[in-house]
């Protein structure tokens, strides 16, 4: 929550104050009945008295007012809501230098555990889908909002062959164009792809070729970068390059996304995590100065009347 005049905060100080001149009120009233030694015969002439119910108006009368306070320094929530209708296309490398265990536990179950973390933070009416690629690209999964058939898509990746980066994205490109209206508002139909590889690509289209595309049909391209980076790894008895970080940054420049890079698996699934929490979200501010008012308002009136009438003052 934040505050557009916190100053007027300050007011609040003024709780305390009348926190303390009621209970200080209350001793006073102890003493004077502890003065009357007969306290059979007051106990008589008293009668039985309201009890606890006596504090209730003196507190919803402090809580009217503490509402009131708070009201005049006009408050906001911030809340996130869905930007239109969402679509995002995950592109995974399953080439066969995702096997490597330098991300633990390999870089393939990193990545598998990540995009679910993707999945699950995105909107509940978003779209997602799931590319996989090594020597070529292929959908796995379609654009669907169940998002459990691409979770479970996710889980049986496994690693082998080369990298063609430029073939994912052609192909998650194509699997958007033709939901994404290149005319219309973007706030309307929201379309990205999420592309992860721990290699450089050494087949299919090239690189800027697909970028290019990607941009001309406006769709955003975030690219990221895991395991060995700008040198080789040795793989499974095999030698293989490390993140061609150059490359990504380019695809990523070209569409108007961003390339991040990931040495481990804390650093991928928070990634996908700050990801998810961002895609097809925006920020709103929700003004609560009125219903704040009106609820200091009403806490007030009512402990009023419950004053009244327990002490008899309405019929």
């Amino acid at each position: 929550m934040s505050f557009q005049s916190p100053l007027l905060l300050l007011g609040l100080l003024a709780i305390p104050m009348l926190i303390g001149l009621y209970l200080s009120s209350q001793r006073r009233r102890r003493a004077y009945a502890v003065r009357f030694t007969n306290l059979a015969l007051l106990n008589q002439v008293m009668g039985k008295g309201p009890g606890f119910r006596r504090h209730i108006p003196a507190i919803l009368f402090i809580a009217g007012i503490a509402g009131l306070l708070l009201s005049m320094s006009r408050p906001q929530a911030t809340i996130r809501i869905p930007k239109g209708q969402t679509n995002v296309m995950l592109a995974v490398d399953v080439s066969g230098s995702m096997a490597a265990t330098d991300v633990q536990p390999t870089r393939i179950d990193a990545a598998i555990a990540a995009g679910r973390t993707l999945i699950d933070k995105l909107p509940s009416n978003a779209q997602v889908g799931l590319v996989i690629f090594n020597s070529q690209a292929q959908v796995l999964a379609p654009l669907t909002t169940d998002k459990g058939s691409v979770k479970d898509a996710l889980g049986s990746l496994a690693p082998g062959g080369g990298t063609a980066i430029g073939d994912a994205v052609q192909v998650s490109v194509a699997q958007l164009a033709n939901i994404v209206d290149p005319n219309g508002p973007k706030s309307q139909n929201y379309a990205m792809v999420v592309l992860l590889t721990d290699g450089s690509s050494n087949t299919g289209i090239d690189n800027a070729t697909a970028a290019a595309n990607a941009g001309q049909a406006h769709i955003q391209v975030d690219t990221i970068g895991i395991g060995a980076r700008n040198q080789t790894t040795l793989v499974q008895g095999r030698v293989v390059d490390g993140v061609d970080e150059q490359a990504l940054q380019a695809i990523a420049s070209a569409t108007g996304g961003h390339y991040y890079y990931a040495a481990d698996e804390a650093q991928l699934s928070k990634i996908y995590s700050d990801l998810g929490s961002h895609i097809g979200w925006v920020t709103s501010k929700l003004d609560l100065t009125v219903p704040l008012l009106a609820l200091g308002t009403i806490i007030l009136v009512i402990g009023g009347l419950f004053s009244l009438r327990w002490f008899r003052l309405l019929p």
